[in-house]
């Protein structure tokens, strides 16, 4: 049997809310910034915010990271994707692993009020943004489990990411 699909000129787009956050792990420590004003302030999670029309979901991860803790790094996969459904549509929030070379975080801003580093055991005493960012950070301290991107799978004129899962391999390292 042969089945006809009608031609669709274009596709239709969607609007939602469309968040991110790095996780940031080095020497069995987790960055975590609190939360310095707003519905959250005083509340602990991962760097975040919101995705700018003109920038990837990526970029954004990264661009939040530099303005909460003026660390710059390099997105090595995707680790924790949450949907919700709002009263003004669905809302996405993707979580990326970042590795960083530099440790030392810039002094709290307006926005941030603290920016340190933390163990597992220390994270129990936290009053958290939500319980999605106290998961991603456990998960990170304990299971470290990432899907890894692999960019370039078809050559495009525009960047793009491809997150698919695997396998670790006894190095650390993603096997293909």
């Amino acid at each position: 049997m042969i089945y006809s699909f009608p031609k669709v000129s274009s596709m239709a787009q969607l609007l939602c809310d469309l968040g991110v956050a790095s996780r940031v792990l080095r020497d069995g420590k987790i960055l975590l910034v609190q939360e310095g004003k707003g519905r959250h302030e005083g509340l602990w999670g991962l760097p975040k915010g919101h995705v700018e029309q003109t920038e990837s979901p990526e970029a954004a991860a990264l661009r939040e990271l530099k303005e909460e803790t003026n660390l710059t790094g390099q997105i090595v996969g995707l680790v924790g994707v949450r949907t919700a459904l709002r009263t003004n549509g669905p809302a996405v929030f993707l979580c990326y692993e970042v590795q960083v070379e530099e440790t030392e975080c810039r002094s709290p801003s307006e926005e941030i009020a603290a920016v340190a580093w933390w163990s597992l055991n220390e994270l129990k005493g936290l009053d958290w943004v939500s319980e999605t960012m106290h998961q991603l950070a456990v998960d990170g301290l304990t299971n470290q489990t990432v899907i890894p991107d692999h960019s370039g799978l078809t050559p495009r004129s525009n960047a793009y990411a491809v997150y698919r899962t695997g396998r670790l391999s006894s190095d650390k390292r993603w096997a293909s």
